[in-house]
């Protein structure tokens, strides 16, 4: 039994529905590196204003030239109030014994 060739008959219905899908298709890599550029882009500009800039965390009321004096200063009085009581204690005019040590020494 011999086998013949077989014929078919059809038709592609909405062949532009078919020719949209391939054109989408073939923009997907396209579409999707566009994307992404996108997403970096936006991440960046995003990066660019957060805190951790430099212009948001720059002190800027401290700005002290080596000509300008400072906040970091000594507020005490160097012990002056130390010495004057030491000083007042010397003239007060007591007299304190200190403790009597013994000492025998026999031969």
């Amino acid at each position: 039994m011999a086998i013949g060739a077989i014929e078919m008959q059809g038709q592609i219905l909405r062949t532009q529905d078919y020719s949209t899908i391939k054109a989408q298709e073939d923009a997907r890599g396209e579409l999707a590196q566009d994307n992404i550029h996108n997403i970096r882009q936006s991440e960046e500009v995003r990066q660019a204003n957060r805190v951790s800039g430099t212009q948001a965390s720059a002190n800027t009321k401290n700005d002290q030239s080596a000509s300008d004096k400072g906040s970091n200063e000594y507020t005490g009085d160097g012990g002056a109030r130390r010495r004057e009581a030491r000083e007042a204690r010397a003239r007060d005019g007591k007299v304190l014994l200190k403790a009597i040590e013994h000492i025998d020494i026999k031969g």
